[in-house]
């Protein structure tokens, strides 16, 4: 018989009665959440998901994870923080969604299906094979290291034009595994059922989150766009964990990391408000090769930089917490790491923004350094419209900042 477990981010449940084995599966799943055992006569195990919400189905057990924020706000910043102009088409019809997972599985379904209504797209694909003729172009170094001479089967190298290409693979792997969920509307099940339906000529692929292929949109495959951008928010977005990631849990579920959707979320929009290239206000700043030592052992990757080719010119962290916390205004140990931040990159003004807290900025400046550390928070139960007016001001001070404290040396 089926269990269901209702839990609330960042909350104790009550005591609740699992075994080791199940206990083993959660933990081995919700990497960030606390299991304890129920205080002395109470049986069970207390669970506190963490910073997750969503879904996970793990033998005969469904854990629901309800956020904090309204689903429609959490809609929102995840969808902001895939598109900036998605959100404003389709947020509102999505509020009526029960779940998270429903609300994203909804719009999902529908493009999906629109985009294959004719049929699915069909695309060159290179095919490497050994066939009993000549088709295409021999692969003659392939052919002799097998064959020793040109015989039959012949190693030939051609292009086919086939349904089975990135973009339908990419769909019909979403599509499964969103139905794998087991917990969505009707018709949005249906509509799925009808997509797998249109792509039984396309492979079935099983994708590394990590390592999910982006189709380069043209005016051929640009009608798959939306689909498109769905399916590898489902495969493999760093916003969301999937429970079938883990080798080691044999699990279904959609889940969302809700410090990793934050994070996106005042990535895209303060890149969106400064107006900047995602080369100035990238994501990911390895290439830059960012170290507070001399050696270059001590890597350092902040949620937010500014570039000007290789100089830094702002730097910033971003912390799904309260900036209130026992009394403080800010975490020392945030604060710490930011000044590691300004220290690397040489900028005078770091900025740390917090998820809620105190509605003003605080500045602490930094004794013999000269350094302003700068905290910032976001109210996210606001509506989305006075959301962006705070990421707007937050961006003016960023930008003031930028070009009051001058052009910084080079961090690399």
């Amino acid at each position: 018989m089926m269990q269901t477990i209702r839990l609330t981010e960042h909350e104790d449940s009550e005591p609740v009665p699992i075994t080791l084995e199940d206990w083993d599966d959660i933990s081995g799943y919700l990497n960030e959440a606390t299991i304890t055992p129920a205080p002395a006569g109470q049986p069970g195990y207390i669970i506190n998901p963490k910073n997750h919400v969503g879904l996970i189905r793990t033998g005969d057990i469904t854990i629901q994870i309800a956020p904090k924020l309204d689903i429609s706000r959490v809609l929102f910043l995840v969808f902001y923080g895939l598109d900036p102009d998605y959100w404003k088409e389709h947020t509102v019809e999505l509020e009526d969604a029960p779940t998270l997972h429903e609300a994203i599985a909804r719009p999902f379904a529908d493009f999906a299906e629109q985009a294959t209504r004719r049929g699915p797209l069909h695309g060159y694909l290179t095919i490497d094979d050994s066939l009993p003729g000549v088709r295409g172009r021999i692969r003659f170094a392939d052919q002799l290291r097998r064959h020793q001479r040109v015989t039959t089967p012949i190693e030939v190298t051609y292009d086919e034009f086939t349904p089975d290409i990135d973009e339908n693979r990419l769909l019909l792997a979403a599509s499964q595994r969103l139905l794998r969920l087991q917990a969505l509307s009707e018709p949005t099940t249906k509509k799925l059922r009808r997509v797998i339906g249109r792509l039984t000529d396309v492979t079935s692929v099983r994708y590394d989150r990590r390592n999910v292929p982006e189709p380069q949109l043209n005016r051929l495959n640009r009608h798959y766009a939306q689909p498109l951008t769905l399916a590898r928010l489902i495969l493999g977005d760093e916003t969301i964990e999937l429970s079938d990631e883990t080798p080691t849990v044999t699990s279904r579920g959609l889940l969302f990391n809700m410090a990793k959707v934050f994070e996106t979320f005042v990535h895209a929009a303060l890149r969106k408000a400064l107006k900047l290239s995602t080369h100035e206000f990238p994501k990911n700043v390895r290439r830059h090769r960012l170290n507070l030592d001399n050696a270059g052992k001590v890597k350092l990757e902040p949620d937010l930089s500014w570039w000007d080719q290789e100089r830094c010119v702002m730097v910033g962290d971003v912390k799904y917490k309260r900036t209130v916390d026992t009394g403080r205004k800010a975490k020392d140990s945030d604060l710490y790491q930011l000044l590691a931040y300004t220290t690397a990159t040489q900028v005078d003004t770091g900025f740390l923004v917090y998820a809620a807290g105190e509605s003003e900025p605080v500045t602490h400046t930094v004794r013999f350094a000269g350094t302003d550390l700068v905290v910032e928070t976001l109210t996210l139960n606001n509506e989305p419209e006075a959301i962006l007016a705070e990421i707007g001001a937050l961006a003016e001070r960023i930008s003031d900042a930028r070009y009051r404290d001058g052009p910084a040396l080079s961090a690399a």
